[in-house]
């Protein structure tokens, strides 16, 4: 049993009966051999003025929940340059370049970089973009080091090629069966998702193919949908990026016409019932009224990336209203290859920063609980409460500052990684920063 006491608690983005989300002097109590949170409570013992913080630091503490980074592809771990395309079809074709010269070693490399920059940024959870030829144990990166995050896997599935449906997920079955032990193996830390790539790269018969499959296996889906404005222009039959240069470029010209029009990616995805609240739209920044609408009908949640739409230049997700509407959003940083961090307090930060009718509780809803939901991690983390993984980050707080229930948020979505004393996995800390 280890015990976390701090100036401040911050245990969720809402209050609920009967744990506060403010907690002045605080305490955590967590079972490290579980990983669970046994108790969050409020000392008994007020901490005397000039007594000293977390660690014999002598500053301000306070404790908040592990982030959650809902989308990212950690084997894009490289960074974009002055040379990195812009347009869209160039840079897959370029990122499919890069991804074709790395081996097994390399890529352990780029995730080893991810998952440092994740854990010293305070992200203790993670949704991974993974291609079954790269599928990683996470026993194995263990044996590197202990900056892991827990990780919803999503096995990501293409094929265009309507044909081809029937072999694709033929492999897919394969693939779990020959990773069963794996997954046995790693279940605490890791649990695998599903992730048809997107309109433009996984045909209606592939989609339906899925939908079968994972009618037993209720896995989470997550899809990149309504990301760019050429993928509505190629679900139209309007020709567009995707489909004159990127479909032209991989060979599939004679599937750059959609079999049948659809208004956009969210109205087609909902043609094939595809939309539920096990469903993540990933970036969904291109999106309408009449889309914003059938993601609220049918439950689905979006994972907000706001600097790798920036990267491309696509329109912002409207993200007041979507909050307004009651759809739950979540805050990814996508990969490196079109982002300038991992770091997702530098992505909540821009988000206030292009979204400044949006209320700071929000923003760290969307980087907490939100995540939580888009990762099916609902009361196993994101928040800190009673049974809930002991997953948290303490910050040092600046001399003189005041923290109370009103200017929380605000004082959590400023802070910096190097504002990070530890952050701690299970209840065992994983990391020291430069001030513990």
């Amino acid at each position: 049993m280890k015990k976390y006491s701090a100036d401040y608690i911050l245990t969720s983005a809402h209050s609920s009966d009967p744990l506060p989300a403010f907690i002045a002097n605080g305490r955590l109590t967590a079972d490290e051999r579980t990983g669970n949170i046994l108790s969050i409570e409020r000392n008994s013992i007020e901490k005397k003025k000039n007594s000293k913080g977390f660690g014999g630091s002598g500053f301000k503490t306070v404790i908040v929940p592990g982030f959650i980074n809902a989308h990212t592809h950690t084997d894009l771990t490289f960074k974009p340059d002055n040379k990195t395309p812009r347009i869209f079809s160039r840079w897959v074709l370029s990122l499919i370049e890069k991804r074709k010269s790395l081996n097994s070693e390399e890529r352990t490399d780029l995730r080893l970089k991810a998952f440092k920059e994740f854990i010293e940024s305070g992200t203790t959870s993670i949704g991974d973009i993974i291609d079954p030829v790269s599928f990683y144990d996470l026993t194995d990166i263990a044996r590197h080091t202990k900056l892991i995050p827990r990780v919803k896997g999503f096995i990501e599935l293409r094929g265009l090629d309507p044909s081809c449906a029937v072999q694709r997920i033929g492999e897919f079955k394969n693939f779990f069966k020959n990773n069963a032990a794996v997954f046995k193996k790693t279940e605490k830390y890791f649990s695998p998702g599903i992730s048809p790539h997107s309109i433009y790269s996984v045909s209606e018969n592939l989609f339906r193919e899925i939908l079968k499959v994972n009618d037993k296996l209720k896995f989470k889906t997550a899809i990149h949908s309504a990301e760019h404005a050429s993928e509505k222009a190629f679900i139209s039959g309007n020709g567009g990026d995707i489909a004159e240069n990127l479909l032209t470029a991989l060979n599939l010209s004679k599937f750059s016409i959609h079999s049948a029009p659809f208004s956009s990616p969210v109205s087609y995805l909902y043609y094939l019932k595809i939309l539920n609240k096990n469903t993540s739209l990933i970036h969904a920044n291109e999106v309408s009224g009449e889309d914003i609408d059938i993601i609220k009908e049918t439950g689905a949640d979006i994972i907000h990336c706001p600097r790798s739409n920036a990267f491309f230049n696509s329109k912002k997700l409207p993200l007041k209203k979507i909050i307004e509407k009651g759809i739950s959003v979540s805050l990814g940083t996508d990969g490196l290859f079109s982002n300038k961090s991992l770091d997702i307090l530098d992505e909540l930060r821009y988000a206030k920063k292009i979204h400044q009718g949006v209320k700071a509780r929000d923003l760290f809803y969307m980087a907490t609980e939100g995540g939580a939901k888009a990762l099916s991690f609902c009361g196993v983390t994101g928040t800190l409460e009673r049974g809930s993984y002991a997953d948290f980050t303490i910050f040092k707080i600046a001399e003189g500052r005041i923290l109370n229930e009103e200017n929380i948020y605000d004082a959590v979505i400023s802070f910096k990684k190097s504002d990070i004393l530890s952050v701690a996995v299970g209840g065992n800390i994983v990391y020291d920063g430069a001030g513990g």
